[in-house]
């Protein structure tokens, strides 16, 4: 137990300091701090410790990428997002279970959220994901294309776009990174305009999260930072 304990009080101070840095870069570049969530990209955490930090207090969900293992911990006493590459056949798990979908990328993908968030009642709110770096063996829709597949989605009326994600490639030069972030950026503000409620900017992970900030997410997924 004590063991457990140490751990969740390093989670906290991870939490406390990432809040802090979010809060330094957003000074810098005149932003408010308050308008970044933090979802807790939460692969392979265990459910006890997610459940501790949700009474902390902090994050505003828990990001999973993989479906079984979501279903594995679920509880519906938290919040939960899905942050992974999303097979077709697998959406039936989530609708009703997640607050948003984050790697809506193709047609077939938009027609099963919106069969089973029609069939269930409901509205699936969803992010459209950016391959921002243009990775070949990545998801996500190439930033041109993005505009026509979000006023595609207007046919579908139990999907709400709520903006944009990207993962952005790692290992790349800052200046690099800074022009994915930037280019995508730049797609969430032009698409924002005379849509009602595209208000999110899902950008930046453990290893660029501060960069996102600066260049304008307005939530940020960080995993190891935080648990480890």
């Amino acid at each position: 137990m004590r063991r457990y304990n140490n751990l969740m009080e390093k989670v906290i101070e991870n939490l406390i300091s990432i809040k802090s840095t979010i809060a330094r870069v957003a000074a810098d570049v005149g932003r408010d701090p308050d308008g970044i969530e933090i979802v807790a990209a939460s692969k392979f955490r265990d459910a006890e410790t997610l459940r501790l930090l949700a009474a902390h207090g902090g994050v505003s969900a828990f990001g999973e990428n993989r479906v079984q293992e979501f279903l594995s911990k679920y509880d519906d006493a938290l919040t939960w997002d899905f942050i992974g590459r999303l097979q077709t056949n697998k959406v039936k798990y989530l609708i009703g279970k997640v607050r948003l979908i984050q790697s809506l990328d193709r047609l077939p993908l938009a027609e099963e959220i919106e069969r089973l968030a029609a069939k269930r009642g409901i509205v699936q709110e969803c992010l459209v994901e950016i391959n921002s770096g243009e990775e070949e063996n990545k998801g996500g829709l190439m930033a041109g294309e993005a505009e026509a597949f979000v006023d595609s989605l207007a046919a579908f009326p139990h999907i709400s776009v709520r903006g944009l994600m990207v993962v952005a490639p790692q290992g790349i030069p800052e200046d690099e990174l800074r022009s994915c972030f930037t280019k995508v950026s730049d797609l969430y503000s032009k698409l924002k305009e005379g849509r009602t409620g595209f208000d999110i900017l899902s950008m930046g992970m453990s290893h660029d999260f501060e960069l996102a900030v600066k260049c304008g997410s307005t939530m940020i997924r960080p995993g190891r930072i935080l648990f480890d």
